[in-house]
């Protein structure tokens, strides 16, 4: 071999550019700062057994409501957005994977599952018997919180919001299907499988629990009943012709205001129908309501940069139970 073939070689293992020198120098520094990480520990990443290293997330981020955690791996794992990672005998699903700047790893923000849910498939329980880990989080502080009941009366009406793995038995939950939480019965009101891809989002309105329906020691709602929300094709309230419809921004800079406005449809046409529930879905508390009536919302993001990147779902309800839902992001003021 000659000596331009050998000078070749060696610099082609460095990197024939300067750009792939910088990368190979700064790929080996990861390496070997994650084989001596001190919190590098091995865990089960959807099944694949594989080392990660976790950190920990300042609770002022957000307001205490979650441990939340990063995780960081090699970029050869498995790991993505929906993940279920089995770490010191917990549960915890990953929410957000960042795209990193400079490649040399993958890193995400990951929420350890705080329930277990349960519901029947045919005659089977989902889960292989077991339920799906879920992140659970109650969303009445953000909402107007009430109900009507008849024309005049009202009722506190407690919303909690649910994140699954976005997997063929979780799509199998509908709408208006009833669930246990904690001792209680919730019903979907409003599922989203775009806002973060690989995960389903849940709102869940406070419903009562019936001993002739419901199996309480098993938590299983609507155990004894064979109730089927579908019509014969599979779609979700086929006959559905009343839509809500919110305008505003796409995104929302942290530090700013944002209003929202909802208008009631029926056969393509605008209605006179008052919004009775405003519902800010935020796993980050990334938001806050300034002010809300029945056909308009203003949120601000607050101004934190840690908040750049959440997602946040903003959902309005009418007396018949319509609901409409607008997806928003929070951005970077730069």
């Amino acid at each position: 071999m000659s000596y331009d073939s050998i000078f070749q070689k060696r610099m082609a293992v460095k990197g024939l550019s300067k750009y792939d020198r910088a990368m190979h120098r700064k790929s080996r520094s990861f390496n070997a700062w994650f084989q001596n990480a001190l919190s590098r520990e091995l865990v089960s990443i959807d099944g694949v057994s594989q080392y990660a290293v976790f950190q920990d997330q300042n609770q002022n981020n957000n307001k205490d409501l979650s441990d939340d955690k990063y995780v960081v791996v090699e970029n050869g794992s498995n790991l993505k957005v929906g993940s279920l990672i089995n770490w010191r005998e917990k549960k915890w699903m990953v929410f957000t994977e960042e795209n990193k700047t400079i490649p040399t790893h993958k890193q995400a923000k990951i929420k350890q599952s705080n329930g277990y849910i349960k519901w029947m498939i045919g005659d089977k329980i989902s889960g292989d018997g077991n339920g799906h880990p879920a992140f659970i989080q109650n969303q009445t502080l953000y909402t107007l919180g009430v109900s009507t009941s008849g024309h005049h009366s009202w009722i506190v009406n407690a919303k909690m919001m649910m994140y699954l793995q976005d997997n063929d038995e979780t799509r199998n939950l509908k709408i208006n299907q009833r669930i246990f939480i904690g001792g209680a019965v919730y019903q979907v009101m409003f599922k989203d499988y775009v806002s973060r891809r690989g995960l389903i989002n849940y709102l869940l309105e406070q419903d009562f629990v019936n001993s002739s329906r419901d199996n309480i020691e098993l938590g299983i709602a609507d155990y004894y009943t064979n109730h089927e929300e579908n019509d014969d094709s599979g779609n979700e309230n086929p006959k559905d012709v009343k839509e809500i419809l919110i305008t505003g921004p796409n995104k929302v800079m942290i530090g700013s205001t944002a209003k929202f406005d909802a208008s009631v449809i029926e056969n393509e046409a605008t209605i006179s129908d008052d919004i009775i529930e405003w519902t800010v879905a935020d796993t980050e508390s990334s938001v806050s309501v300034v002010e809300q009536d029945m056909n308009h919302i203003t949120i601000r993001a607050e101004n934190n940069f840690k908040k750049v990147g959440s997602v946040i779902t903003i959902i309005a309800k009418t007396n018949d139970g319509t609901i409409g839902s607008k997806t928003v992001n929070i951005t970077s003021p730069y």
